[in-house]
């Protein structure tokens, strides 16, 4: 029976699937967030025209489910699930082994790195999370494709890829080339000498790269004009990212966001115990660990490569691709970024999955070889040390999931579910005054549940109330200014709504401060 499961392609689909969807389930009770709340103003008060692909991805969700956040998410943790299946077919093939697949794809599916890009539907399923997963891996299963068929079109496909993923999402998808590169490298080059395969197609990825990124030379443009427009070079501070690159390279921060990725799931717990021990937000502090971590790290590198060249490849490109990613970030968009769960390092997600997958399978060879224990004891062992490993993972992302829910989602879905129970409607010309306690950490979670729109929290308001426009509701904190709102002029005091909220919600206080206003002389 095991054997058949051992060959059986769909029962693992359908495993790596489930596993990826039970592990993201928790997002399915998160919120809107952030920036989101500008695009949802626009689709509810405005005629929607297309502008990029992300807000398109929006938009289309939005079509559908409206205000029902739950119904964004589920799409979203489809699309994770989607992206799973994926890197499993790509790793099965790539380590020729449908088993071996599976071990990565699940590692993948229960990671915790880059998880913090479900915190926000504009980068879980529209902007730069698994979608741009997807696209990596769809690239590298044609390159894998290239080299075992031998066959041109593949290639084609890649360059081609490469370009309309670049035009899709061009802030992240500049990593795909030197993701490209290594794999290129690890693949075509059996005596570490550059073959002229590789450096002819080095050449084509590179002038692709460079057309689109500093001439915005698009596919687009290629396909419907069959011509191909320059545009003057764009503007870019090429000296100052070379400076930041090499210093990069020996910079500890990227070191410490690789560590971070390495130790994953566990570490994420561990780190909690060493809270008063360690200040594990300290680089000087954390210098032992970062060099043990690699130090292990690259160990593991040797040994695979010492049971079989190929492997040692193997977990050198997926150590590649993994600080590719962190350097990517780190030199365009974020430096300083070192949390496991950040949204930006969802891309070394499969990098870890397949680099844990390599390093198992050569220690278990190391250690059969040795006939330290018994086999069946050793298979024992790993397979415990493998569900535990995954097991770590899946509880560390819960963890995240739920605490980001109990900081924002569940009060932001409470407090607009209690709104709208309150009054259904809204008049043009209204004022709602929230109060809440003097509590700095109150005052900033009601920042969270309504801000980070572009318009304001009264825009992200009246996304529920699309009957009023935003500049037609004011939202104030101050009782003065209130009654600088009513000024001499009662009639407005039906036009304000009150509210206090804390850590049990969102309460109406209307009608007390409606009487307190009437009574003031």
């Amino acid at each position: 029976m095991l054997k058949k499961f051992a060959e059986n392609k769909i029962a693992h689909i359908l495993l790596v699937a489930v596993v990826a969807f039970t592990t993201f389930l928790p997002v399915l009770d998160m919120f809107f967030y952030l920036d989101e709340w500008g695009a949802l103003y626009d689709f509810t008060h405005k005629d929607y025209v297309y502008s990029t692909f992300t807000t398109n991805n929006y938009y289309i969700l939005y079509s559908w489910f409206k205000l029902n956040a739950a119904g964004y998410y589920f799409v979203g943790t489809l699309i994770y699930a989607l992206s799973a299946v994926l890197f499993y077919i790509f790793a099965s093939g790539l380590l020729k082994n449908k088993m071996l697949g599976l071990i990565a794809a699940l590692l993948y599916a229960t990671s915790p790195v880059g998880s913090n890009t479900a915190t926000m539907i504009w980068t879980y399923v529209a902007e730069g999370g698994y979608p741009l997963t997807i696209m990596l891996l769809m690239l590298l299963y044609l390159f894998w494709r290239y080299f075992t068929e031998k066959k041109l079109v593949y290639f084609v496909l890649v360059t081609l890829g490469f370009l309309f993923f670049a035009e899709l999402e061009p802030r992240r998808v500049f990593i795909f080339f030197p993701i490209l590169f290594l794999f290129d490298y690890i693949l075509s080059n059996k005596r570490y000498i550059p073959t002229l395969g590789f450096i002819a197609r080095q050449i084509v990825l590179f002038v692709s790269f460079v057309a689109y990124y500093r001439y915005d030379v698009t596919l687009s443009e290629l396909v419907t004009t069959g011509k191909i427009l320059i545009a003057e070079s764009s503007p870019l501070d090429g000296g100052a990212k070379l400076e930041l690159g090499i210093q990069s390279l020996i910079h500890m921060k990227p070191l410490l966001t690789l560590t971070n990725i390495l130790l994953g799931g566990p570490w994420l717990f561990l780190s909690t115990r060493l809270t008063g021990y360690v200040d594990v937000l300290d680089v000087k502090q954390t210098y032992l660990l970062v060099i043990a971590t690699l130090v292990i790290a690259i160990g593991l590198v040797i040994l695979a490569w010492r049971q079989k060249k190929e492997w040692g490849l193997l977990s050198l490109f997926a150590l590649g691709w993994m600080h590719v990613n962190v350097l990517g970030i780190y030199i365009f968009s974020s430096p300083g970024i070192s949390d496991i769960q950040h949204r930006t390092l969802s891309l070394a997600a499969p990098a870890y999955g397949l680099f844990f997958t390599v390093s198992g399978l050569a220690l278990y060879t190391f250690l059969k070889k040795k006939e330290i224990q018994p086999v069946k004891y050793l298979n024992r062992i790993f397979i415990i040390a493998f569900l535990l490993l995954a097991g770590a993972n899946m509880a560390a992302t819960h963890y995240n999931f739920n605490k980001f829910t109990s900081f924002h989602s569940k009060p932001a879905r409470s407090f607009f579910v209690n709104l709208k129970n309150y009054y259904p409607t809204l008049s043009a010309g209204s004022l709602i005054y929230i109060e809440t306690p003097n509590s700095p950490a109150i005052k900033y979670q009601l920042s969270r549940v309504y801000g980070g729109s572009p318009y304001g929290g009264a825009a992200s308001i009246t996304a529920f109330y699309p009957e009023i426009k935003k500049e037609e509701l004011k939202l104030v904190y101050k009782y003065g200014e209130v009654e600088e709102f009513i000024g001499k002029d009662k009639s407005k005091i039906d036009r304000v709504f009150a509210f206090y909220f804390d850590s049990n919600g969102l309460r109406d206080t209307t009608s007390d401060i409606r009487n307190e206003l009437q009574n003031k002389k």
